[in-house]
């Protein structure tokens, strides 16, 4: 990938127009619509790139369990309000990918204690995405029904209210309906679509803003596929767990922990599923969207990615700074009006720079929030406190998840954001009008074949 953004990063160079005044290039003489009988047309290059950016966008998303009773259109358009996402951010889309892979693997090392017989089937990553997306239903006696994830399934277990489910890592990807056909076909139509800019980046062939936010896309769905790869695609029904105890006993026996009226389902005191945009956010703002129901249905698909402060923040960060970078490799590209290049410039470097802020941003609230700074703080000072905040702090510090601060901050670098993004999805649209006559020249193939 590095090689990828440093290519394109260079390759601008050598589109400048380097012939004297008698000998015009590429660059020079423009087009509009060019048909395709003699090189690539405005529609090969059209299609070319909605295609892959709907295989990159449609088929990566992997979204939690629906309602049990929530109709094929519902989940349909829910899907496409994620594709939309995908579109506009599809750097955070990556980092919930992200975030749900930290919290399989912490949901793997957390089921390592828990004393099975050997005939139990082993907690795999497999198992953890699956409960975490709502693939687990609780069916108390005498009482509703409710989704709970890995921690909470554990905490029932350990307790003995529901059995160890008897599901085999294989059985819940029987339940995938993960298309071998469809990723092989992203994969065959990203790959070429990779080398397809390589190609014309090594012969200096000019590259469209398409292209390149196309590019993008593919960059993103890569990693994507790569942090999904043990979630199940799109699950119509869950797994129901029965337990002998009703909802009533099972918090009273739990004591004070759960004294507190719940939020989202009756389990909040082992984790509510917080934070999160639908159901946290919104409800701040007096916007009515997302499961009106409570015990929740279902799990919503934008809880905030806690990841912490490991090598997966590392990664995350530095690909999505690459991933805004790869902007720039369009600095000095060819655009229909000098003014539509100043302004994807300045595009480029608002992208940048908001991502930058806010992962500053929320990596110093999360950190805060799970009191990280304090215990750092402690271990360098070597008082021999541990730094560690207590329950109610923590509980205090989780109910004001956006501080005031954050959102004055946040606002706007969001709307800057979305405006800065919100036009470079329009001008590759718009730079298809007139585009330097190379754009329309193929990749010659036959030049990397060696000749004897």
């Amino acid at each position: 990938m590095a090689y990828i953004v440093g290519l394109l990063a260079f390759a601008p160079l050598s589109f400048v127009d380097a012939a004297d005044s008698n000998n015009s290039t590429s660059q020079d003489r423009r087009d509009g619509w060019v048909s395709q009988p003699n090189g690539r047309g405005t529609f090969d290059i059209l299609w070319s790139c909605l295609f892959t950016i709907f295989l990159c966008t449609w088929v990566s998303l992997h979204l939690n369990v629906p309602a049990t009773h929530e109709s094929y259109w519902h989940q349909f358009f829910r899907k496409m309000r994620w594709m939309a996402q995908a579109i506009m951010a599809p750097e955070f889309v990556l980092a919930f990918a992200t975030g749900q892979k930290v919290e399989a693997r912490r949901s793997v090392e957390l089921f390592k204690d828990l004393d099975l017989p050997s005939r139990c089937p082993e907690w795999t990553m497999r198992h953890a995405f699956y409960a975490n997306m709502g693939g687990f239903v609780l069916q108390p006696r005498e009482s509703a029904a409710f989704p709970i994830n890995s921690k909470q399934l554990h905490w029932l277990i350990q307790r003995g209210y529901v059995d160890y489910p008897k599901l085999t890592a294989k059985e819940v990807w029987d339940k995938s309906k993960a298309d071998g056909f469809q990723k092989s076909l992203t994969c065959l139509q990203t790959g070429w679509f990779i080398i397809q800019i390589v190609g014309r980046a090594i012969q200096h062939l000019p590259i469209t803003t398409l292209e390149i936010t196309t590019l993008s896309f593919v960059l993103c769905t890569l990693i994507m596929f790569t942090q999904w790869a043990n979630k199940p695609l799109d699950v119509e029904s869950p797994t129901i767990i029965t337990s002998h105890k009703t909802t009533a006993e099972i918090l009273l026996e739990a004591g004070s922990a759960a004294s507190t009226p719940y939020k989202q389902t009756p389990l909040d005191f082992i984790d509510n599923q917080t934070p999160s945009w639908l159901t946290e956010v919104q409800p701040h703002l007096h916007f009515r969207t997302g499961p009106q129901m409570r015990p929740l249905p279902r799990f919503t698909n934008d809880r905030f990615p806690v990841i912490g402060a490991g090598p997966d923040a590392v990664f995350l960060f530095l690909f999505t700074m690459a991933y805004c970078g790869l902007h720039f490799a369009a600095w000095d590209f060819s655009f229909p009006t000098p003014l539509e290049r100043y302004l994807w410039r300045a595009a480029s470097i608002a992208i940048g720079g908001c991502a930058f802020i806010f992962w500053v941003c929320e990596t110093y609230q999360d950190g805060h929030r799970l009191g990280r700074w304090e215990r750092w703080y402690a271990n360098w000072r070597g008082d021999g406190r541990d730094g560690r905040i207590n329950t109610m702090e923590k509980a205090r510090r989780n109910r004001r998840f956006v501080p005031l601060w954050e959102v004055i901050v946040m606002s706007p670098v969001t709307l800057v954001y979305t405006i800065a993004r919100t036009y470079i999805v329009i001008e590759v649209f718009l730079s298809q009008r007139s585009l330097a006559i190379g754009c329309f020249d193929t990749v010659q193939w036959s030049e990397f074949v060696p000749h004897f």
